[in-house]
């Protein structure tokens, strides 16, 4: 398995933040959508420092910045074998299931 680096890591959060948009607009529950829009919140503050770098690091393996990413990885697990009671359309909660398992090995890189 070889290291990711920081372009990876935004193709990947890209993807991710996009997921959790949908997912906060898909569902009614006021829980699921505080749920959904917190880690939207921790994965744009990472965003937010990784586009700080300039285009030249973007060859650079990637290490997380954010603390908090870790708490992030151990939601997005939880939240991965009960997609389908918390994500309603089928494009997001494909989306999620790729997308989750290759952002939680960015976050514990």
């Amino acid at each position: 398995m070889s290291k990711k680096n920081v372009a990876d890591a935004l193709h990947i959060f890209y993807e991710l933040n996009e997921c959790f948009s949908d997912a906060y607009w898909e569902t009614n529950d006021i829980n699921q959508k505080d749920s959904f829009f917190a880690m939207k919140s921790i994965l744009q503050d990472e965003l937010d420092e990784l586009h700080k770098l300039s285009l030249q690091d973007h060859a650079y393996p990637y290490e997380p910045m954010n603390p908090s990413l870790l708490k992030l990885s151990g939601k997005l697990r939880a939240l991965l074998p009960e997609l389908n009671r918390h994500v309603y359309r089928q494009k997001t909660e494909d989306r999620f299931v790729e997308l989750i398992p290759d952002a939680c090995e960015l976050f514990e890189s």
